[in-house]
């Protein structure tokens, strides 16, 4: 999961990713140009949170949505401390391995690969490996100033998301110039999103070989691809081509366009979250 460069190998004969300056996102981070960074006793918890990030919040701009891509792993009896974030919301989306997953109101669900969760501002959360395996996730951490509080402690908002009850939607010639159909499993969508939730929509998604999204922009959305397999084509708006695989992230802000096609001979697998700065729409 640390750097396996086998798997970039496969790729070397092509454009690799750009490594982001401080100040903006690159549209494309490959394994290679992860960033290990690694923390201690998380929100009061135990152990090491051992992640290997995209980007972090120490070098977002304010106009990021998206503050934080990582993959984590938690070793088997460590754990993320019960926390909560006044202005960001922070999404789990298990990998691999077994853990725990407690939520603001004191209910706590057995976690897998599949499932999904996340913490609106205000709302607790945390996470234990209790597992014999280690426990892979993503962490992915929204910027969030503008949200109401009280409103959401008044109506708190799902904060788990089991595999089983993901629901589908599957779209046809997706981006307008794809091809074939783009098969999604969802926790929840735009269509369902309130006004003042920055993280709108998340997606497990799938594109069978030669498949593709076609080349599109988000005029209020931040629009990111996180490979968990597969092998693809990234397109992004200057119209650079870059190889893809597991452990990809690519990122598309309001008017940068992407696209991506799988050119491998299996299912190309990734998450597909949209978030939105409510501060560029005031």
């Amino acid at each position: 999961m640390r750097k396996l460069i086998a798997l970039f190998l496969t790729f070397a004969l092509m454009a690799s990713c750009v490594y982001a300056e401080p100040v903006k996102h690159s549209q494309c981070y490959d394994l290679e140009e992860l960033t290990v960074l690694d923390k201690q006793d998380v929100a009061g918890g135990r152990g090491t949170l051992y992640g290997e990030f995209a980007f972090t919040r120490d070098n977002a701009r304010e106009e990021d949505a998206i503050k934080e891509i990582g993959f984590m792993t938690l070793k088997h009896g460590d754990f993320i401390g019960l926390h909560a974030h006044n202005d960001n919301e922070d999404a789990y989306l298990i990998l691999s391995g077994t853990g725990i997953f407690t939520d603001g109101e004191g209910n706590a669900w057995t976690v897998k690969a599949g499932d999904m969760t996340i913490a609106r501002p205000g709302q607790s959360h945390g996470l234990a490996n209790l597992g014999s395996e280690d426990l892979v996730f993503l962490d992915i951490i929204a910027k969030n100033a503008s949200a109401d509080l009280e409103a959401i402690k008044a109506n708190p908002t799902p904060q788990f998301f089991p595999k089983d009850r993901l629901f589908d939607k599957n779209t046809e010639h997706a981006g307008g110039t794809g091809k074939g159909t783009l098969y999604g499993k969802f926790a929840f969508r735009r269509e369902q999103a309130t006004e003042n939730q920055a993280i709108k929509e998340i997606g497990l998604m799938t594109l069978k070989p030669g498949d593709s999204i076609g080349l599109h922009t988000h005029k209020d959305n931040e629009d990111t691809y996180i490979i968990l397999s597969g092998e693809g084509l990234f397109t992004d708006g200057e119209g650079g081509e870059y190889a893809v695989a597991a452990q990809s992230v690519t990122i598309a802000v309001p008017g940068e366009s992407h696209a991506l096609e799988n050119t491998g001979s299996e299912d190309l697998v990734f998450i597909d979250l949209i978030a939105q700065n409510h501060a560029l729409k005031k």
